[in-house]
């Protein structure tokens, strides 16, 4: 592709993050500058950087049962956008309450987010909110259009560790436009259904976000930055339920407790 061809999608999709209406679009022509083969090389470089810079939390019970919660949610997932293999893991640090993904199919969640959640349904909507980034490929489309098709070919071959490192580091407070995060939810309101979730689990843990504001802000910035609990995005939630005719669902409190219950010992 020209330069100036290059130059002209670069620009039109960093448009597209500042205004709504243009998800289908920027996901097109992302794949013209950052094909899935390089998206996932480069999302398995950045999350050996997030490992190698953040402690992983020890209990493999934990980091297991996290695993089949976020596998329960996947086969939609995988049809609306298949080949991608998706890996999660449990970071510890129990004062960081955020969640977050990684192009290529790699999300964490941090244990201080598991910390206050009070059921199985709550953490679902979460990981399937950050599922739905992954579908939408906004990560890979934010970088495409922050950085360009030739730079991020050079990370994904391992040209510039120091860069590869400091973009890793800024990927968990990354701020999304409410195009994305409106498409994410989309998509994680219809994955926790199909799950067998109760899809309000997102709403609860996002109106516990609301109260918890006040008081612990300084906890709470990264999950603010890149995913605000707005009124404004719980009623557009609330209304994507009523539209699926999501009556009910599993809570899995009982369970919830008995897997996370290596958290809560002193």
């Amino acid at each position: 592709m020209a330069m100036i061809q290059r130059t002209l999608l670069v620009l039109f999709i960093a448009a597209c993050t500042l205004s709504s209406g243009c998800a289908t679009v920027r996901r097109e022509l992302g794949y013209a500058l950052i094909s899935d083969k390089t998206e996932i090389k480069l999302g398995a470089k950045f999350a050996a950087q997030i490992e190698a810079q953040q402690r992983l939390h020890p209990d493999r019970g934990l980091q297991s049962y996290i695993q089949r919660v976020t596998k329960a949610l996947l086969p939609p997932a995988l049809e609306d956008r298949p080949g991608i293999r998706y890996r999660v893991k449990v970071l510890d640090d129990p004062k960081q309450i955020n969640a977050f993904a990684v192009l290529g199919g790699y999300l964490f969640v941090y244990s201080g987010l598991l910390l206050i959640a009070e059921d199985e349904a709550e953490i679902a909507g979460v990981l399937a909110h950050e599922i739905g980034h992954i579908v939408g490929r906004h990560s890979a489309n934010q970088l495409a259009a922050r950085f360009g098709m030739d730079f991020l070919t050079s990370l994904a071959l391992g040209e510039d560790p120091y860069q590869l490192g400091q973009i890793a580091s800024q990927l968990g407070s990354a701020r999304f436009s409410r195009d994305d995060e409106r498409e994410a939810d989309t998509f994680g309101v219809r994955y926790a259904i199909e799950a067998g979730y109760d899809p309000r689990g997102l709403l609860r843990f996002f109106e516990k976000l609301k109260k918890l504001e006040a008081h612990r802000r300084s906890d709470l910035e990264k999950l603010f930055a890149s995913h605000p609990p707005t009124g404004e995005r719980i009623r557009r939630i609330e209304r994507l339920i009523d539209q699926y005719g999501a009556s009910g669902g599993q809570r899995h409190r009982a369970r919830f407790v008995r897997e996370t219950a290596v958290l809560r010992r002193k």
